[in-house]
């Protein structure tokens, strides 16, 4: 059992899924989510299959890279941890990590 964990997915214009898979005695707290994308998104975390957090990206605003740390969003017993972009122009990546 890791004490400290990440995942990463890179995507196309479809948008990326970075997914800590489930474990059936353990739940997981997800600390940080960062990434990069090349259009207007929105960005997401899931508790198995339920929305958590949320916030969208404005690339004319805040740029093309993101990076939210200090949260504690915490998943269900035995749920996967999910961090999702839902779309892109043809380039992204997102990052979840935690504990």
């Amino acid at each position: 059992m890791d004490s400290f964990w990440s995942a990463t997915k890179a995507g196309t214009n479809s948008g990326a899924t970075a997914t800590k898979a489930a474990e059936g005695n353990r739940f997981y707290v997800v600390t940080a989510v960062s990434g990069h994308v090349d259009a207007d998104s929105v960005i997401t975390v899931k508790d198995g299959t339920t929305i958590v957090w949320e916030s969208k990206i404005d690339v004319s605003i805040e740029g093309t890279s993101f990076h939210f740390a200090g949260l504690s969003l915490a998943c269900s017993m035995g749920n996967k941890a999910e961090g999702a972009i839902a779309s892109s122009s043809a380039d992204c990546q997102i990052t979840i990590s935690g504990h």
